[in-house]
């Protein structure tokens, strides 16, 4: 039964969605082909069979919303599909008050659908309205309101211009003589809706796949390849009507070739459709930890290195100039040949870097992040699992003077050394899940386990570069992760945005720890305390922890304070200060 669910949900959701597309394109482009068709026999004729389209579209629609509302609660709920009880409980939740608002709205448009003039325009701004709503219904009712709306309009833009497709293939079968001229009229809003599809893609990617490693790497992330392929079919399709196919119909009179290419756009039309249903059965790739595919991954800021940074410039500077006028010949007619001869000669000045540098050996897990968010708790475990598994080759602090590393072949790495600590976390993660050289690989180990050892190491790195003296770090050294709960019932963690001032204290009865936000002087005990005063000993290389650490708006730790005698009000401001004018870089994190 879950797998005919399975099945039937995307096919329920495709057809309420393909159906509803299709309404508003149909309505729309009756609309702008009101004028021509009206002045023939034959036009009224097709009015009148658009008119039952569009009728019939929003039947399909209520009928395929209607399913994907059943299964839906069934699927929710795991009840089978004759259970009314899922029906219920669907209906109260925000998912089924939308989708019956769309079916309300969609069944006065029906009933709009029936006049004519005005009344049908209504129906037009219901049906748009309904597709609006699709923000609500899928991904996008858990992101902002920006990637909500970028969702809804996404559909709009969508139904008009795909869904216009079958009435002017309709018009190029049945009127020839007047297809070019709709063509034509139809363009404006085809490129409007084109402008509106990809900024909102873009705005979905950001939101929904994040960088390139969710785009390759999860299941969601390749369907929105195939997605951005097909509607790059869509553009071509619709770039050659516009250059050769429309001229050529109006030249000649036949429409044949235009309407072959109309036939193949509405086909990848429902494909798009049907990728965009199977999408929203995938959890995002943000959510997801991604598998990469490749032995290689890209350098990370290549634009920070002299020598990768003039080879890109070499290489892009002219290509952008080179699809920039491309682009011109392709919009402006009289420009077509000076446009496309200069983007040719562009496009030779164009210098192909060697690949290699810009490259570095990957593993699957290059790009997975510790789901343990760095916790204190988590680092315990990892130092527990350290000295009980690891110490006896790496040492106990981790820098490969273990008592049985003078046996082996080649010293063990220190693992606080930038080198390896500087590498992503989710490769220490495959090297200690697999091995590496003469290190056996973990199997005993669950995933939690690895990443709390990975955690740990990340600790120990950042306590090489801690500076007692001084007491303060060299470098970037993560704060460990830990809980505050406020008076207010507000909660503070480390990176949250603010400056932190976290005090650390303890009596006969264990360690305590408290946070104040930047200048606040509310104090918020952390939850947990042990662990953290434990972390904080390690990462400051000391016996106990300090009575003070100042921590940056992005989670990194800044400054210690080693008795509260010693974090005079004065100094602290003064530190606070610096700290606000200048926090380490967040996105450095590798977890």
């Amino acid at each position: 039964m879950d797998v005919l669910i399975g099945a039937a949900l995307p096919a329920a959701r495709w057809l309420h969605l393909a159906a509803l597309l299709s309404g508003l394109g149909i309505e729309a482009f009756r609309l702008l082909s009101q004028g021509p068709l009206a002045t023939t026999p034959g036009g009224r004729q097709l009015l009148r069979r658009l008119s039952s389209c569009s009728r019939f579209s929003v039947i399909l629609a209520l009928a395929g919303g209607a399913v994907w509302f059943w299964l839906q609660g069934s699927s929710m709920l795991g009840r089978p599909l004759d259970s009314l009880e899922s029906v219920g409980v669907v209906a109260e939740t925000r998912f089924g008050e939308v989708l019956l608002s769309r079916a309300g709205l969609l069944a006065l448009a029906g009933l709009l659908l029936r006049g004519d003039g005005v009344v049908r325009t209504g129906a037009l701004l219901l049906m748009t309205i309904a597709g609006l709503m699709q923000g609500l219904l899928g991904h996008g009712a858990a992101t902002d309101f920006w990637t909500t709306a970028a969702l809804g309009l996404h559909v709009v833009a969508a139904g008009l211009w795909l869904g216009a497709l079958a009435p002017l293939l309709a018009v190029c079968r049945m009127l020839p003589a007047p297809a070019p001229l709709l063509a034509r009229r139809f363009t404006p809003l085809g490129l409007a809706c084109v402008t509106v599809l990809a900024a909102t893609s873009i705005l979905q990617v950001q939101a929904l796949v994040g960088a390139l490693p969710g785009l390759l790497g999860t299941a969601y992330g390749r369907l929105a390849i195939a997605k951005i392929a097909l509607f790059g079919g869509l553009l071509l399709l619709a770039a050659a009507n516009r250059i050769r196919f429309v001229p050529a119909a109006a030249a000649s009179g036949s429409t044949r070739a235009l309407g072959l290419s109309i036939a193949s756009e509405t086909g990848l039309g429902l494909a798009i459709v049907a990728v965009a249903a199977a999408l929203a059965n995938e959890p995002p790739a943000i959510h997801e930890q991604p598998t990469w595919p490749f032995a290689f991954r890209p350098v990370p800021a290549p634009w920070n290195d002299a020598y990768l940074r003039d080879g890109l410039s070499r290489l892009l500077v002219p290509a952008t100039i080179a699809l920039a006028l491309f682009a011109l010949a392709a919009g402006f007619r009289k420009l077509r040949w000076p446009a496309l001869l200069a983007g040719a000669a562009a496009l030779t000045f164009a210098q192909i870097p060697p690949w290699r540098p810009y490259v570095v050996a990957a593993v699957p897990t290059s790009f997975q992040l510790s789901p343990t968010g760095y916790g204190a708790r988590s680092i315990a475990a990892g130092r527990e699992l350290f000295q009980r598994d690891c110490a006896s080759c790496h040492g106990a602090d981790a820098r490969g003077r273990g008592p049985v590393a003078v046996a082996q072949s080649v010293w063990p790495p220190d693992l606080s050394a930038p080198l390896i600590a500087g590498r992503p976390g989710g490769e220490l993660f495959w090297s200690i899940r697999h091995g590496s050289g003469p290190m056996p690989p973990a199997a005993q180990l669950d995933d939690a386990a690895i990443w709390s050892l990975v955690d740990f190491i990340r600790l120990r790195a950042g306590a090489r570069i801690f500076s007692p003296p001084e007491m303060r770090w060299s470098g970037a050294a993560r704060m460990p992760g830990f809980v505050a709960r406020c008076a207010n019932g507000t909660l503070v963690t480390p990176g949250n945005g603010a400056p932190l001032r976290v005090w650390i204290g303890g009596d006969e009865h264990g360690a305590g720890a408290r946070v104040q936000v930047d200048d606040s002087a509310r104090l918020c005990p952390v939850e947990d305390p042990e662990p953290l005063a434990a972390a904080l000993a390690e990462v400051t290389a000391s016996a106990s922890a300090p009575a003070l650490v100042l921590v940056d708006a992005n989670g990194w730790l800044r400054r210690a304070f080693k008795t509260e005698s010693s974090a005079a009000p004065d100094m602290v401001a003064s530190e606070l200060a610096e700290i606000r004018r200048s926090p380490l870089d967040g996105t450095a994190l590798h977890h």
